[in-house]
């Protein structure tokens, strides 16, 4: 069996490899991954793994954004902090899920569901899932005050978000600027992760707006715009890869 990880903590994801392996050290577990982002690259370039153990929230959003962008055409077992009760209709659309802490007792059980199943339920489970997460549409204009007045720009004018002192400055390809009272995570919730990515905690990019990129002394990535950018953006070591990656798609 062939599986991967979905999970944005180190440490969580380190417990989970070594459960999986004193259940069945046959298992095969080809990476572990935590975020959107670098879950959809690897989808969308290999073939389907057996098996995929997926936190609910990672690094860069809802791993639920996954099903939005790449066609998962494996079974999933979602490992989640949440209640139960916010999670019943996956009790029946999933194979199974685990509610953390993951141990090897509730991990071992979720295997052992896996492999009682036929390929017939197998392929029910996941078209079911893909029923319950079926593709958003993503923003195409967001709403932004301006004087008296409330207007829509196009998504594809963005050059950047940009968060500061608790408000989001919206900041347009022509050098426009606007304010508005919603989170960078509300925001990214609705873009396409294709055209935009969040870059930090400040900052939320569009691919049209990049310039270039330079490779900082410490191994962190400087991101360079066509129009200037209140402060310098930098990208960690950590996620220098999987900005790279996003960038060249």
């Amino acid at each position: 069996m062939k599986v991967i990880i979905i999970e944005d903590e180190v440490a969580a994801c380190d417990n989970l490899r070594k459960i999986i392996k004193q259940i069945d050290p046959e298992i095969e577990i080809l990476g572990c991954f935590d975020t959107v982002t670098e879950s959809v690259l690897w989808l969308g370039n290999h073939l389907m793994p057996d098996l995929i153990f997926m936190d609910i929230q990672l690094a860069d959003g809802s791993s639920f954004s996954i099903f939005e962008c790449v066609n998962v055409e494996s079974p999933v077992i979602f490992t989640t902090a949440y209640d139960e009760f916010a999670i019943d209709a996956f009790k029946v659309n999933s194979i199974d899920y685990i509610l953390k802490p993951v141990t090897l007792e509730n991990t071992r059980k979720a295997i052992e569901k896996y492999n009682h199943l036929n390929n017939l339920s197998l392929q029910k489970i996941i078209s079911q899932m893909h029923s319950l997460l079926k593709p958003k549409d993503f923003a195409v204009r967001i709403l932004v005050p301006l004087k008296d007045k409330i207007i829509s720009v196009k998504t594809e004018n963005i050059a950047f978000f940009y968060n500061t002192e608790g408000m989001t400055e919206v900041t347009a390809l022509d050098k426009t600027k606007y304010r508005i009272d919603k989170s960078l995570d509300a925001i990214m919730d609705k873009l396409d992760p294709a055209q935009f990515i969040r870059a930090n905690r400040q900052y939320i990019l569009s691919k049209n707006a990049l310039k270039d990129i330079t490779i900082w002394f410490d191994s962190r990535l400087l991101i360079n715009l066509i129009i200037d950018t209140p402060e310098k953006i930098f990208i960690s070591k950590n996620r220098a890869a999987e900005f790279k990656n996003w960038y060249a798609l």
